[in-house]
């Protein structure tokens, strides 16, 4: 039997599947036709049966599925360290804000073109986002060729950015129409939150949401301020809020649950949504710490995310993994919670489930080529014992040598193919001037 004609074979010197039954290949190989995985096992199964156009040997890598950050705001790496050390409501309504109000269009494409090289060199493939002027982040994307969920974020009418709810919606619907047949970008309907909208226009936006058949995602229960904050504004918790106005759905996305009571745990869990866990931005903002154990135990879909590069400071998905890992460990005093292979499924299959994506998130045939390769040929990462291990708690962002997004090789061995990287950082130095003089009107 010839053996049959693929665009390219990735070898490796193990294979992290992801796939269901979280198969780990030694000597490991990959076929790809076009934008799709064909095939995936040893070296020798797969030079058997498959002929290249082309072969790619990451040599002593581990070949895994691409990172899936689903929670961020990815044009704030323009604001990355412009105030630090603060409580989240003063982090936000006296730095932030202000900044955020005078943003025009070129610097959020500017932020965006940065923060999706970071994460391309990080071995990220794949985010949720949500901010303004969202097309402009999606041009970004497009250009750069990663996959994202777009959300045209908005507050309470009138704000800054929209004056009237059916303006905010005409955006949103346009942004929708605009990636309805984008092969690797979708939409979702953004409110802030419940604290910065109310009640009706939440309800609204939900309608909206399920017109035109997208998630609806949302900042909720974050910290112990913000639930004060919500009781004295609406007196109801925030995501009590949520459930009295029919807003907690399958469709519903919810970001960082760090205050949230058991019933609360249930309440989402029945109603079939899903959380973002973002650990290092819950902590540098003193937020407090999301029970994650507790979400995962009772059934919740929870996916790992790095909140924006202005609150945590990076877009570092291996961090992220780390710390929700070990967080947990400490403050349980239980060595044995979320295990190595439990944390990479945060940032890999449940992060492809959060995205509304069932064609990622794993290394097996029919998937999309989502692929990247972790240099291990580095004295820090020596020697090996468990590759899954070493990803989880050894491995950083640093170390991916490879990323490959829908079949399309982005970044190799420090190079980037689809962003002027010198370009992005002269023009990032140049935004700092601006940011601060926002700043000290």
């Amino acid at each position: 039997m010839s053996a049959q004609k693929c665009d390219l074979i990735i070898y490796g010197s193990s294979v992290i599947t992801q796939d269901e039954n979280r198969r780990v290949i030694d000597d490991g190989a990959i076929a790809v036709t076009g934008n799709t995985i064909s095939d995936v096992g040893s070296k020798a199964e797969i030079s058997k049966d498959w002929a290249a156009a082309e072969t790619l040997d990451a040599e002593k890598s581990i070949l895994m599925p691409g990172m899936i950050n689903s929670h961020t705001h990815v044009p704030m790496t323009l604001m990355r360290g412009v105030a630090d050390d603060l409580p989240l409501l003063t982090w936000l309504h006296d730095y932030i804000f202000p900044i955020e109000g005078g943003l025009s269009r070129e610097l959020v494409e500017l932020g965006a073109q940065l923060g999706c090289a970071e994460m391309i060199a990080g071995g990220t493939t794949a985010f949720f986002d949500g901010y303004m002027h969202e097309d402009f982040v999606g041009k970004a994307v497009d250009e750069c060729g990663l996959k994202a969920v777009l959300g045209e974020g908005f507050f309470e009418f009138p704000s800054p950015f929209f004056k009237t709810a059916q303006e905010a919606w005409e955006v949103i619907e346009d942004l929708h129409n605009k990636y309805s047949s984008h092969d690797r970008i979708n939409s979702s309907v953004t409110p802030h939150a419940v604290f910065t909208t109310n009640p009706d226009q939440l309800a609204e936006s939900m309608e909206l949401a399920e017109k035109l058949d997208v998630l609806w995602q949302i900042h909720c229960a974050e910290s112990v301020a913000e639930t004060k904050l919500t009781l004295e504004k609406f007196g109801k918790r925030p995501l009590e809020l949520l459930r009295d106005t029919g807003l907690l759905t399958a469709r519903t996305r919810i970001h960082h649950c760090v205050d949230v009571t058991d019933a609360e745990i249930d309440q989402i869990r029945a109603a079939g949504a899903m959380t973002s866990h973002n650990p290092q931005s819950n902590l540098k903002l003193g937020s407090g710490i999301c029970p994650l154990t507790k979400l995962l135990d009772a059934g919740i879909c929870v996916g790992l995310g790095t909140d924006g590069a202005a609150s945590n400071n990076d877009l570092n998905m291996f961090e992220e993994m780390r710390t929700a890992a070990l967080l947990q460990k400490g403050i349980q005093q239980d060595p044995t919670v979320i295990p190595a292979q439990q944390a990479l499924d945060l940032a890999t299959v449940n992060g492809a489930k959060f995205l509304g994506l069932n064609d990622t998130g794993s290394i097996s045939s029919g998937m999309r080529a989502d692929i990247i390769a972790i240099d291990m040929n580095k004295v820090h990462l020596k020697p090996v014992y468990n590759p899954l291990s070493h990803v989880v708690y050894c491995v950083g962002a640093q170390d991916v040598k490879l990323t490959i997004c829908d079949g399309k090789v982005l970044y190799q061995d420090g190079k980037h193919f689809t962003a002027d990287i010198e370009t992005i950082s002269f023009e990032a130095e140049k935004a700092v001037k601006w940011a601060l003089k926002r700043l000290h009107k």
